[in-house]
């Protein structure tokens, strides 16, 4: 039988190695963002203006956020999720990011100045460097 130039018997090892590391990170990954309830933080030019646990969420609601040069962003909370409906700034590109509700996700509204975190609520929460953030 021929050996292949490309594939030989000693890579097939490496191949089921990598693809195991892989789906390890990705399952860790996966059950680290679902682990705790997850808290939504509105600020307005730094400082907060509004903060939702979006877990305890009964009912759908909408509330709008006015910047002092009369600019405004509509957003829309939901059990799980948050979102920007509608804003005054021009490019729309906090309206078309869409539902986040994930820890570490975020909406930023740069003419706003208005920013949505979702920050994965626990010990430690705030205070420590995240695989994704370093």
């Amino acid at each position: 039988m021929k050996q292949s130039r490309y594939f030989r018997p000693g890579d097939l090892i490496i191949y089921i190695a990598l693809l195991s590391i892989f789906a390890l990170g990705v399952a860790i990954a996966a059950g680290d963002q679902h682990s705790a309830s997850s808290t939504a933080v509105v600020t307005l030019d730094g400082r907060e203006v509004h903060r939702v646990n979006l877990d305890t969420v009964a009912k759908p609601y909408e509330f709008r956020v006015e910047t002092p040069q009369g600019g405004y962003n509509l957003i829309r909370v939901e059990q799980g999720r948050i979102r920007v409906l509608e804003a005054s700034c021009p490019d729309k590109i906090d309206v078309k990011q869409g539902w986040i509700g994930r820890a570490n996700q975020s909406i930023v509204c740069l003419p706003n100045r208005l920013v949505i975190r979702v920050l994965r609520d626990g010990p430690a929460s705030e205070s420590t460097i995240d695989g994704l953030a370093f």
